[in-house]
């Protein structure tokens, strides 16, 4: 029968195909490097690393009061709104106030109990610039936080502050009588990251 002989071909040919060396990329016929051998390449490479410089952006004194919500457990954790009402920053050629506006929505992990930070607010410079500021990162075994900063502006002094990759350490600093709590952040970004900026014509 046509059908039997037909299947017997095909199952001959799959296992001729199977057994075959493997071809690179390029289909030249040369056999193609397997895991083992590239992971043997790689090694030289891989050690030592050289960790990246940083250098010092700004500290931040940040006033928050009390937790708003009531700690309802939703789909993605226990989400927490604190406000943000004020406070100030210094670093190399930048100086100002943060406005009473914004918050931090971060959440809860329910099955781990870690709370991440997920902040928006903004400040106001010495020359009347408006920086937006969005953090974000988890609470640390030392009770600090760890954040991804980014940095927003349309301010021509301050516009490199947009294309700088920053991390910051967050420790609370305690609360006063009125439940306020004072937030320490030391943000940092890359050594080579751009410190100005000449902008294109527009």
């Amino acid at each position: 029968m046509l059908v039997p002989s037909f299947a017997a071909a095909a199952l001959t040919a799959l296992a001729s195909f199977a057994s075959a060396s493997p071809v690179n990329s390029a289909g030249n016929g040369a056999p193609a490097q397997t895991t083992a051998n590239l992971t043997s390449q790689f090694q030289p490479i891989i050690a030592p690393v050289t960790p990246p410089e940083f250098k010092w952006l700004y500290t931040a004194i940040v006033k928050c009061p009390a937790d708003l919500l009531r700690g309802d457990v939703g789909p993605y954790g226990q989400r927490k709104a604190i406000p943000i009402v004020g406070g100030y920053l210094e670093g190399p050629g930048i100086n100002g106030t943060f406005r009473n506006l914004g918050a931090d929505w971060g959440v809860v992990d329910p099955r781990s109990g870690i709370f991440t930070a997920d902040t928006r607010y903004n400040a106001v410079l010495s020359d009347g610039s408006d920086l937006y500021f969005n953090t974000f990162g988890p609470k640390t075994q030392d009770g600090s936080l760890h954040l991804h900063i980014k940095i927003e502006t349309g301010s021509a002094a301050y516009y490199h502050l947009n294309h700088v990759v920053a991390v910051g350490v967050l420790h609370n600093l305690g609360h006063d009588d009125l439940n306020v709590s004072t937030l320490r952040i030391d943000a940092f970004d890359f050594k080579t990251d751009y410190t100005n900026l000449t902008l294109l014509p527009e």
